[in-house]
């Protein structure tokens, strides 16, 4: 009995570890939103009473609050709320009173995670199928840094293909060199052989 019932709690472990693998985190679905939970907790957590208002009712806790769910916004609203009576501050009461209905912002992080393993497999059929299908998700945009023709990841994943392939004529090209040796040897052996059964 103790023994199945140790089998049921692995069992029970692994399931909720592959769930919680498979579902975006908070802080993937919060990454437009340039914030983090401990950096947006950090900085309520220092606010003063000058800058509260900033710090807790500005545009990046705005659209961080915004995109953290129906589950999660309550609560950072409450401790919002919380710190303002801590700080002597009236709470702003129709802060964030309106559900996200922005793209769904973990998408993106996805996305970048998918394609990274991709890449690091190194199959150049895979990695192209994955940028296209990443080029046409309407609600992901990777973005080109200032003076460069591609984001990082898309960069990385077309030096890898390009690596791959460069790999793959080389090895062609060696195995084509190797085989034309094997080729010729008889057409030589053929020739000297002629010479010799016409002077008989």
């Amino acid at each position: 009995m103790a023994g199945l019932k140790i089998i049921i709690a692995l069992m029970a472990l692994a399931g909720a570890s592959a769930f919680s693998r498979s579902m975006p985190t908070m802080s993937m679905a919060t990454e437009k939103a340039g914030m983090r939970r401990k950096e947006w907790t950090r900085a309520l957590d220092r606010a003063t009473k000058e800058n509260f208002a900033e710090v807790a009712y500005g545009a990046k806790s705005e659209a961080f609050v915004s995109a953290a769910g129906s589950s999660m916004a309550p609560k950072l609203k409450s401790k919002i709320k919380q710190r303002a009576k801590q700080l002597g501050v009236e709470p702003k009461a129709d802060f964030c009173k309106q559900p996200w209905k922005g793209k769904p912002l973990w998408l993106k992080a996805q996305a970048a995670e998918d394609l990274k393993k991709v890449v690091a497999g190194r199959d150049v059929e895979a990695i192209q199928a994955k940028l296209e299908e990443i080029e046409g998700l309407e609600d992901v945009e990777f973005k080109a840094p200032e003076g460069s023709d591609d984001h990082p990841l898309f960069a990385e994943a077309k030096a890898v293909i390009a690596e791959v392939e460069a790999a793959a004529e080389a090895a062609a090209a060696a195995a084509e060199a190797a085989a034309a040796p094997a080729e010729e040897a008889p057409a030589e052996e053929a020739a000297e052989e002629a010479p010799e059964e016409a002077s008989e």
